[in-house]
């Protein structure tokens, strides 16, 4: 029998999806400047990446593509060493080879700090979603989630050492930190903020731990990777306190919010980095 959750789909997921493939969907812009502050080419901290790194899902936004906000992880720690120049290409929608191609332009010899987060979407974060949103049938959503973890076992691999190569061929003297994704869902019977039966979400977030763990394994050969799952435990989607957006806010759906940025990744990004040495 059909839950509440599934009931409530044709009304709300299908629109959802449409509006997730055009805010989140899109070919993320060449971002180059950002809020770099310095007049050098290349800047001591440069953050690279995907949605997560560039802010979605806690506005203002700073530009209009790459959805970059002063109120990312990568802003606020920029803002808090504030001797170190900056340069902000982390974009919205972007993959290993999009950073690859767009997210250099500010990296060099002085660089001494880099962050990222990549390998969603290469994963197809949108589209998949989108599938476990709207499909009739769980055995939809799973052949998508089973395509996706595929693609960590056999492909994503090779792309990450490649972009992790690439960063440290360009800025030698910088340290590399790697920050990971949180599992998205809490997973009562009910979730207004997901509409998406139970068995959907928990297969969602097993990928989202076999990305990390594929994350990590390569990470660590470059640089340093961070974790943040831990932290966003008991602030998932459809918890009481959660640092992620439900689809009533479309633009923002499935990314932190202000709490998750600052009291997830910027506290884990600060947690990791006195540790490190360059």
């Amino acid at each position: 029998m059909l839950n509440h959750a599934r009931k409530i789909r044709p009304i709300f997921a299908l629109p959802i999806a449409a509006a997730l493939l055009l805010t989140l969907g899109a070919t993320p812009a060449a971002a180059s400047t950002g809020l770099a502050t310095a007049t050098a080419t290349d800047r001591q901290y440069v953050a690279l990446g995907d949605s997560y790194s560039s802010g979605v899902g806690a506005p203002p936004y700073t530009d209009g593509d790459c959805k970059q906000s002063k109120n990312s992880y990568a802003a606020q720690y920029a803002n808090a060493h504030p001797a170190m120049s900056f340069g902000f290409a982390a974009c919205s929608g972007a993959t290993t080879d999009d950073v690859i191609a767009h997210q250099f332009g500010l990296l060099g010899p002085d660089t001494k700090l880099v962050t990222i987060t990549v390998g969603g979407d290469n994963l197809g974060f949108t589209s998949t979603l989108e599938t476990c949103l709207t499909a009739l049938h769980d055995s939809t959503c799973k052949d998508a989630l089973d395509k996706a973890s595929a693609y960590i076992r056999t492909t994503l691999p090779g792309k990450l050492k490649q972009v992790y190569a690439d960063i440290l061929a360009a800025a030698p003297n910088s340290k590399l930190f790697v920050l990971g994704y949180p599992q998205l869902f809490d997973t009562p019977t009910l979730c207004l903020e997901a509409p998406m039966d139970r068995q959907r979400r928990e297969w969602i977030n097993a990928v989202a731990v076999q990305l990390n763990t594929a994350i990590e394994a390569i990470a660590k050969t470059y640089g340093v990777f961070v974790p943040v799952d831990a932290l966003f435990t008991p602030h998932r989607l459809c918890g009481s306190d959660p640092w992620l957006n439900g689809i009533v806010d479309l633009k923002s759906a499935f990314h932190p919010n202000l709490a998750g940025y600052t009291d997830g990744y910027l506290r884990a990004l600060n947690g990791a980095r006195p540790a490190a040495t360059h």
